[in-house]
């Protein structure tokens, strides 16, 4: 049997001859493993390179030996890249996380910085914002402190794409601009791509704010070099900036000039993946319709879908191109139904992606206990072992900080300074005070407080960011939050989920029944959500918003004493003014130790503030 036959056997019988195998032996079939796995490298991401890429990565992961660490983190940071090309980003952080481990061990600052970096790719593809902006953090300050330069270039890449995914677009920004800078000194092609990345992303960063003049000039503040740098080295950065300069220029009615683009894009004839066909006929559908081509473009977005779906990337991209050709259209119905799509796509594939997180904690803290007492968890006995008792001690916490994470992530969305969740946490605890509850009754309708909008990560960043006057459809969009919020909850073992779920279903309830998403009335609403209400208007009135400015404290009270008996609890009002008003008194608008304290601990926002102090170093 040849040595890649070898290889290609069952993992568990593999291991077993290893270890009994001589050192020798043992460093050839590492060698050949090694070998098979940079030749996955060129294969195409089917189903089959995927299995291959697994296998391979279990044997180096567990190979029976801890000889040659540096080469095998190495190689699993490679298995890693398939399987997320493969379109498996969980299964690709499982080799990436123990490559991650073996260079912080080995102290090599160049296999650190790239395993950091992948890793913090790896947890931004899995939604997990300040996993991914730690990780990044750390690839960039060793990359930049050992003088690497492209590491460093690439994590600030990385970095970039994290905030925007998040949807923090005016720090994505920042970021992108300093990308430019320092690519500018460099004349190596990866500095090339990070170029064109990062003008591709400050196009579709200011797009979706509403600024459509910055991002036709940032477009062309690289279009023809870029085109010329990056056409064969990768041709994937070429077509994703030409998509998001496409959609610019259909923006601002200037079709002809985006039509003459894609026939150059067409004629450079890059080469092509299922990637790069999918924008190319995305940018093909939209021009057809602005055209006035509306049959054809609509048609050919639409035989994008499944496509798209087969990919597993640019569903919503695709969605949001079709929303907007039926509106060119003047099919106001039809776009309607694709919002309604791209909703449930959207929310479906958050919630599915925060379950996925909550089930790999708790799998990670069944896994530290012996099988006894994981019998007796799995089967729900109310034992006193300290060691069940610690265990969902533990996990309580890990759930509480993981959901709270999500929170500020969706908070952040809307709000760049991150307050708003701990701002109506808090004043709910107070409220809760107030009115006699307990301590721990108190604690939990603060935790409520917090999560109560976690559902807007569900929704559309383009419809949250929107400057002007919604539209009924995207009302509509919005007003699923409610829903969105409690089947993301659903999950969750922590004691205190159900009230938070309660609290995220029925917060937008008005006392005389004219609220969402159930129309209830009066004493219907759950009181926990009538206090998270009250306190959750209150921090939105007094806080700035893309389309409005912020209300003065006076203001916002006044608002709250004309929409008593309408849309909150009278008994209620009072009693919240009350304690806001004696809050800011005390403590002023920086709010009191505990507010502080809990926003300083913020992981999202302790990552989003070290990320500038690192960029704000000199290089």
């Amino acid at each position: 049997m040849s040595m890649p036959d070898f290889l290609s056997g069952r993992t568990v019988e593999v291991l077993e001859v290893l270890a009994r195998s001589d050192s020798q032996t043992r460093d050839a079939v590492l060698r050949a493993l090694i070998t098979c796995i940079r030749d996955l490298k060129v294969k195409l991401p089917d189903g089959s390179c995927a299995a291959a890429a697994e296998h391979y990565g279990r044997l180096l992961r567990d190979f029976p030996s801890a000889e040659q660490r540096g080469l095998r983190a190495e190689s699993l940071l490679d298995v890693a890249r398939v399987l997320f090309q493969c379109g498996s980003p969980a299964r690709a952080a499982a080799f990436a996380q123990p490559a991650l481990d073996w260079a912080r061990h080995i102290g090599e600052p160049e296999l650190l910085a790239q395993a950091a970096n992948i890793n913090g790719g790896l947890r931004l593809a899995l939604r997990d914002f300040a996993g991914a902006l730690a990780l990044l953090e750390e690839a960039y300050e060793v990359a930049r402190s050992r003088g690497l330069v492209q590491i460093r270039l690439r994590a600030m890449v990385n970095i970039a794409t994290c905030l925007q995914d998040a949807g923090y677009y005016g720090a994505a920004i920042e970021v992108n601009e300093r990308i430019l800078d320092s690519s500018a000194t460099l004349a190596s092609p990866q500095a090339r791509e990070c170029e064109a990345g990062a003008l591709a992303n400050l196009v579709h960063c200011h797009l979706v704010r509403g600024e459509l003049t910055e991002a036709l000039m940032a477009a062309q503040r690289g279009a023809e070099p870029l085109r010329l740098h990056i056409l064969k080295s990768n041709p994937m950065a070429r077509h994703q900036f030409e998509s998001f300069y496409n959609a610019a220029l259909l923006e601002a009615g200037r079709t002809g000039e985006a039509r003459r683009r894609l026939r150059q894009l067409r004629e450079d004839n890059p080469p092509t993946t299922p990637h790069t066909e999918i924008l190319f006929a995305l940018s093909q559908g939209l021009c057809e319709t602005f055209s006035g081509h509306f049959d054809i473009g609509i048609s050919r977005l639409e035989g994008l879908l499944p496509k798209a779906e087969q990919v597993g990337r640019y569903v919503d991209e695709v969605l949001r191109a079709l929303i907007r050709a039926h509106e060119q259209a003047g099919n106001p119905q039809e776009a309607l139904g694709f919002v309604d799509q791209l909703t449930r796509h959207f929310s479906t594939m958050q919630t599915r992606q925060l379950h996925q997180q909550l089930e790999h904690l708790q799998d990670e803290a069944l896994g530290h206990l012996d099988p006894s007492a994981r019998a007796e968890v799995l089967l729900a006995k109310q034992a006193a072992d300290l060691r069940l008792t610690s265990f969902k001690r533990s996990l309580a916490e890990e759930e509480r900080a993981l959901l709270e994470n999500w929170a500020v992530a969706s908070s952040l969305i809307e709000d760049e300074t991150g307050r708003h969740c701990f701002r109506v946490g808090r004043f709910c605890y107070l409220m809760a005070m107030r009115l006699g509850w307990t301590r721990p009754r108190a604690r939990a309708i603060e935790m409520a407080g917090r999560l109560h909008d976690i559902g807007k990560i569900g929704i559309s960043n383009q419809i949250l960011l929107k400057p002007s006057m919604l539209s009924a459809a995207e009302r509509k969009i919005v007003r699923l939050h409610p829903q969105i919020g409690v089947q993301m909850l659903s999950k969750s073992s922590h004691p205190e989920a159900p009230l938070a779920a309660l609290v995220a279903g029925n917060h937008h309830e008005w006392w005389d029944g004219a609220g969402y998403p159930s129309g209830l009335s009066q004493q219907a609403i759950p009181l926990e959500a009538r206090v998270v209400a009250l306190a959750d208007v209150y921090e939105v009135l007094t806080a700035r918003r893309s389309y409005r400015p912020a209300l003065s404290h006076p203001a916002a009270v006044e608002q709250l004493r004309l929409l008593s008996a309408n849309q909150f609890d009278p008994q209620l009002v009072d009693t919240f003014i009350e304690v806001i008003e004696e809050y800011y008194r005390r403590h002023g608008e920086g709010g009191d130790p505990v507010y502080r304290a809990s926003m300083r601990e913020s992981p999202v926002l302790r990552s989003q503030d070290k990320v500038r102090r690192l960029l704000a170093q000199s290089d």
